[in-house]
């Protein structure tokens, strides 16, 4: 899963240098759920666009895209293990 949240980050950073993966789940075999977060917010657009830009991913899985919520702290990367904090 590592290699994939490594893959998703820089398709991310190829789609917008301020998109961060915050987090990714798999809920299922056949199911992943991205959290991103960007410094001017996450709305419906930005989500559309990633799933847009993502779009290969969805041969093997269905994705989720959405924001933490409003009260996330921006933290980095996910790929980042000390999550973006020194």
């Amino acid at each position: 899963m590592k290699d994939l949240q490594k893959d998703i980050q820089q398709q991310l950073g190829e789609l917008d240098s301020e998109l961060d993966l915050v987090a990714l789940e798999q809920p299922g075999g056949e199911a992943l759920r991205l959290f991103i977060d960007h410094p001017g917010g996450v709305d419906l657009a930005l989500c559309e666009r990633v799933t847009r830009h993502l779009s290969h991913l969805r041969a093997d899985y269905s994705l989720e895209v959405s924001s933490p919520g409003p009260g996330h702290r921006r933290p980095g990367p996910a790929s980042d293990p000390a999550g973006g904090q020194p």
